[in-house]
């Protein structure tokens, strides 16, 4: 019973020495006993590095693409296959640069995205507001770090409470949070 219990402790023994001796042999190779120091960075972006961007509508291959800081709307679409044969590509604004959790909407033709009657959206000093007491769910979405949740609650509460006086009722009705509202601040608008 004795020779059964030895030979896993053999086997383990003879593994340690033989990493011992990589490490020796490599230390050797490398030229001494520098330390290797690996620095892990926060998770905001570098410039020029890597940032996440979700496109969606009238695209081949809708989804979130990996391109690089500065890049282009248009590099956006050409990651996501590139326009359907549906897409209104005149109403995407791109040359656009983006950032990190930015969203590419490309409409459909037909699809109002500017200055509309209903005020679902408009196009003021050449950029595009979106009214939140006429767009659509779906239009809401479109804004960045909304999403499905958030545009129908922004929907209901509209509905409900009646429409909104200032973009800032989003947070007093406490519909989004502050860091939310930040970043679609001047993407929204309460009138035509």
């Amino acid at each position: 019973m004795a020779s059964w219990l030895e030979r896993p402790v053999i086997v383990v023994l003879a593994a340690l020495l033989a990493a011992a001796v990589v490490a020796i042999v490599i230390e050797q190779r490398d030229g001494g006993g520098e330390a290797l120091e690996i620095t892990l960075g926060d998770a905001t972006p570098t410039p020029g590095g890597p940032i996440e961007v979700y496109v969606t509508g009238a695209v081949l291959n809708p989804g979130v693409y990996a391109l690089q800081d500065g890049d282009r709307a248009v590099d956006a679409v050409f990651a996501a296959g590139g326009a359907g044969p549906d897409a209104n590509l005149e109403a995407v604004n791109l040359a656009v640069r983006l950032r990190d959790e930015d969203q590419v909407l490309v409409p459909r033709l037909g699809q109002a995205v500017a200055e509309r009657a209903s005020g679902g959206v408009s196009n003021v000093a050449g950029a595009t507001s979106i009214n939140i007491n006429a767009a659509a769910a779906s239009e809401l979405d479109a804004l960045p770090g909304i999403g499905e949740v958030y545009s129908q609650r922004i929907v209901d509460s509209r509905t409900q409470d009646g429409p909104f006086t200032t973009p800032e009722d989003l947070l007093v009705r406490d519909l989004i949070p502050q860091a939310t509202f930040e970043r679609i601040r001047d993407l929204i608008t309460t009138g035509p």
